[in-house]
């Protein structure tokens, strides 16, 4: 199994699996098309890839879409709908509760992940400037997750 990530035009992610096209994002947009669902889980959104050492790892994608969160609230319970259950229910839906689950693997604690946000400049006005760069920056920081986001509205 082959894995190999090719940046064109400082603009386009292209993802092969044994040098067969399954993924394309256009990084200046935020758009992004899969190519063949095959390279993902049955029933839910979790890829597999192979890391640097050989090892194949399951990753959850979770999404969140800021411009449909209205509240703080809204925000955390999206988030909560695209970890495990169990760590769900003991999540306590506040950034102490998230430090904990990103720090510490607490309630909350996403696993390994890819996180795609998008709608930050709606987010940032919900939570205020510095809670939402503290939420983006624990998720660059971690090291069980890739992180992808809307560049223009993030610092």
């Amino acid at each position: 199994m082959r894995i190999r990530k090719e940046i064109k035009d400082n603009n386009e992610l292209y993802l092969y699996f044994n040098e067969k096209l399954i993924y394309k994002r256009w990084l200046n947009y935020g758009y992004s098309k899969v190519f063949d669902k095959m390279a993902y889980g049955k029933d839910t959104f979790v890829s597999i890839i192979e890391d640097e050492k050989g090892k194949i790892r399951h990753r959850r994608k979770i999404f969140i879409n800021g411009e449909f969160c209205e509240t703080k609230e809204d925000f955390w319970d999206k988030y909560v709908a695209e970890i495990h259950s169990e760590s769900a229910k003991l999540f306590g839906k506040n950034l102490d509760a998230f430090n904990d689950a990103i720090t510490a693997e607490g309630p909350g604690f996403p696993g390994d992940c890819i996180v795609e946000i998008i709608g930050t400049k709606k987010l940032e006005k919900i939570f205020g400037k510095e809670d939402f760069n503290f939420i983006i920056s624990l998720m660059r920081d971690a090291r069980f997750v890739d992180l992808i986001i809307e560049k223009e509205h993030v610092e």
